[in-house]
């Protein structure tokens, strides 16, 4: 569908499933390494928000026990659907493929927001469950519009990193822990290295293919990945010391702890013990 024609119509939609569909269309050359996949790098690049977050489910179950927040999992599930809808539109250059990326990303950041938004950024008198269900009455509105034009989807999905961005740096600057403070900043840098490389791609095609690297897309993939699931156990870290008053929360990497370039997780020590994580 082309961006002009605005809202969906019914007997477009087999043809939004049609390969080449969609009116987007990244640097990497098509079906150059492969028959079968339009943008190969694109589409492998995406290896990571299926592999990473079973991890993370395993490794967020003290977590989820001890805060009382097994929505965590959604986040997990949800980075998946991300990785999944994305590597099928960069496979295929649907139309089809183009909203299930853009929409899984939009429900992905609007359940961050339900679960993990800082309780005093909260209106005076609002309870969590009905923030969450004011963000579900929000995030559908939302899939709604998207389908009327679909053409500024990705820049306004985009422009989620800022609020975000403000938020995990107030938080930053309230805790005074060095080792979340690291994993901040590493987080910050990742999450911009993947907007510059985003913007390149889209803006600056002609540039990198004399440089013969058409593959910043499917950098901004792992990059945005990092950042993402990175921002995910820093929010997880500060509502844990917020909602769980009488544990401690602790910054840990799998597979070394010692290891600051591992995969990071939360778990929580009751604080009479901080010695070993609390399971219930």
């Amino acid at each position: 569908m082309h961006p002009d024609k605005g809202l969906l119509q019914p007997w477009e939609l087999l043809h939004n499933l049609h390969r080449g569909s969609s009116d987007v269309d990244w640097c990497e050359g098509n079906y150059v390494v492969s028959s079968f996949i339009a943008e190969f790098v694109n589409t492998l690049s995406n290896i990571l928000f299926l592999v990473v977050p079973p991890l993370l489910i395993f490794l967020f179950q003290n977590y989820a026990k001890s805060v009382q927040k097994k929505d965590i999992f959604i986040i997990w599930v949800l980075l998946i659907a991300v990785g999944l809808s994305s590597a099928y539109f960069h496979a295929t250059l649907s139309f089809a493929g183009q909203m299930l990326d853009e929409l899984a990303i939009l429900w992905l950041i609007c359940a961050g927001f339900a679960i993990w938004m800082p309780s005093r950024f909260l209106p005076v008198g609002l309870h969590r469950r009905a923030f969450k269900m004011g963000m579900l009455a929000i995030t559908i509105t939302g899939t709604i519009l998207a389908c009327i034009r679909p053409v500024v989807n990705a820049f306004a999905l985009m422009t989620f990193g800022i609020p975000i961005t403000v938020m995990l740096v107030v938080e930053m600057r309230r805790c005074k822990n060095d080792k979340i403070y690291r994993l901040g900043i590493r987080t910050v840098i990742l999450f911009g290295s993947a907007v510059f490389c985003w913007l390149n791609d889209r803006l600056m095609c002609e540039v990198w293919l004399k440089w013969r690297f058409p593959y910043l897309h499917g950098l901004w993939h792992i990059l945005i990945f990092l950042a993402a699931y990175a921002c995910c156990v820093l929010f997880a870290y500060f509502d844990a010391a917020e909602a769980a008053p009488g544990y401690t929360p602790r910054l840990r990497y799998w597979p070394v702890d010692s290891f600051e370039l591992g995969i990071p997780y939360v778990t929580l020590y009751l604080r009479e013990d901080s010695s070993k994580p609390h399971d219930l």
